[in-house]
């Protein structure tokens, strides 16, 4: 089939010479629209309206090419709606108005697609898309329901909008849907729209309810896609075996099909899935493996900030790999980790660009080396994590500024020591900066944490009068039993026992 940006399909001939007539109306529209005979619906051609039993039919995308709206069923042929039609999905916005003067339903779908595509204010194309709301056919209810919420979902406007209201339309449009394609095509955005608002458990719980296998393959792997991203949402540590096993193996179907189908941008987020759930079993080869397929995939397609995207996952796996016993691979992580930093800049992504910056410094850091040039990467490091603070500062981030002041305190730590400075005692201050918002209320593990780093610090800090130093030692007192109070964590506590016994042997000492 020639590559052109629309396809037009008809299934009885008789429509043939009346689509052609249509197009060649129309000055060179020809060079963009290729016209075809099929037998069926062709769910892999997401740029494509087809011609039946004297209408138009625009059937749902799957491959998530366009603004996920759902068409009217019932559009009549005629040159007029055919041509509108044609511009519509063309994104001619010259073009189309003209031609649905007496369809304004499908002038407003089309006003709606524009302005998701383009991100400009949408309050205008959601009130005509509201002011709709008389329905002849039950599907028409259920898509003024879908495209609502899509809207609402993927649209801009003035006011900001409520989740409910959203969660609402996504709900009644899953209630009125009777295709079971259809159903398929809310329930794959319903999900979505909950996981992405951190309720990963309430989407897998709908997806569960919906017989996969009972649908064509773009549905069924769509939702698979789907299925597969809540549960990813859902692992922690201890991580649920049978689950993993599942999402193992659901996850490597979905990614078959869209691979050998040569879609292959789906098939990289599948892939950096993969690697993902590879290096969370310490699959590390494994998962290297996955994500150099997605960086390379990701470069085909000409997807750059998602080939740095796949660095970062490229950057955590060497660095998981290195921390397990394999040291050479800190350097790997750094490469991946710079490699990124080439499409994040700190002027258009800062939160990303700190987030890298902080995982620089911790891993210039850890990077062995003679001592003359882990001074080197101390200084770097330390410039790394700065430039992290500089971001996720203790006002507007503080979960994120404690997290990077013990991570750096614990750099601190391990920094080769200088002639002038003290860096246990820097690694002390940045402990407390890590506290002062880490509540007990809150945070009551991350706290406990922080807390044991802090009394490994307390041991090596300089003692400057020599002597029995009664503050440190209260201090280091009071920070281990406020431990036990924290968690139940074993490992944590047996820690814990062991700072109380060598302080109360260091007092019988003294």
């Amino acid at each position: 089939m020639t590559e052109k940006l629309l396809y037009v399909f008809y299934q009885d001939s008789l429509d043939a010479p009346s689509i052609h007539e249509y197009i060649e109306s129309i000055d060179r529209l020809n060079e963009l629209v290729a016209v075809q005979h099929t037998e069926t619906i062709m769910p892999g051609i997401s740029n494509a309206i087809y011609i039946n039993e004297n209408r138009i039919h625009i059937r749902p995308d799957w491959l998530d090419k366009r603004p996920a709206i759902v068409f009217p069923s019932e559009i009549p042929f005629n040159k007029n709606y055919f041509l509108g039609t044609v511009f519509g999905m063309l994104g001619n916005e010259e073009k189309y108005p003209q031609y649905f003067t007496g369809y304004p339903a499908m002038l407003y779908i089309f006003d709606l697609v524009q302005t998701i595509i383009k991100g400009d204010e949408g309050d205008t194309a959601l009130e005509n898309i509201l002011s709709r709301t008389k329905f002849v056919h039950p599907f028409e209810n259920y898509a003024f329901n879908h495209n609502v919420a899509i809207a609402l979902n993927y649209g801009h406007y003035s006011n900001d909008i409520n989740a409910e209201s959203i969660d609402a339309h996504y709900a009644d449009a899953l209630q009125l849907a009777f295709e079971p394609s259809y159903k398929a095509f809310t329930l794959k955005y319903y999900a979505t729209f909950l996981i992405d608002n951190g309720q990963p458990e309430a989407a897998m719980q709908l997806l569960n309810q919906q017989n996969f296998k009972a649908l064509d393959d773009y549905p069924n792997f769509s939702l698979e896609r789907v299925w597969c991203q809540a549960v990813m949402k859902q692992l922690s540590f201890p991580y649920n075996e049978a689950l993993i096993t599942e999402l193992k193996s659901r996850l490597w179907e979905t990614l078959q099909f869209y691979d050998k189908n040569g879609y292959k941008t789906i098939a990289a987020f599948l892939w950096m899935d993969a690697a993902t759930v590879a290096n969370l079993s310490n699959s590390y080869a494994e998962s290297l493996g996955y994500i150099n397929k997605a960086v390379i995939y990701f470069k085909e397609e000409g997807q750059e900030e998602m080939k740095a995207q796949a660095q970062l996952i490229r950057g955590r796996l060497f660095y998981d790999w290195a921390q397990s016993g394999n040291p050479q691979f800190y350097r790997s992580a750094l490469e991946a980790y710079h490699e990124a930093l080439h499409i994040f800049k700190k002027e258009e992504a800062p939160d990303v660009f700190a987030d890298i910056h902080h995982q620089l410094g911790v891993i210039y850091a850890e990077l062995p080396d003679e001592n003359k040039k882990r001074s080197i990467w101390a200084a770097l490091s330390a410039t790394s994590f700065n430039e992290a603070l500089e971001y996720y500062n203790k006002v507007d981030f503080p979960y994120q500024f404690g997290m990077i002041c013990n991570n750096f305190a614990n750099a601190y730590a391990k920094y080769p020591q200088g002639g002038k400075t003290d860096n246990f005692e820097k690694a002390i201050n940045f402990y407390e900066e890590a506290l002062s918002v880490r509540p007990a209320s809150q945070y009551p593990t991350e706290r406990a944490v922080t807390l044991l780093n802090y009394l490994e610090a307390s041991w090596k800090v300089s003692n400057h009068n020599e002597g029995f130093n009664t503050e440190r030692y209260d201090d280091m007192v009071a920070k281990a039993n406020e431990i036990k109070t924290l968690t139940a964590d074993e490992q944590l506590i047996i820690e814990t026992e062991k700072h109380l016994q060598l302080l109360e042997e260091l007092e019988t000492k003294m």
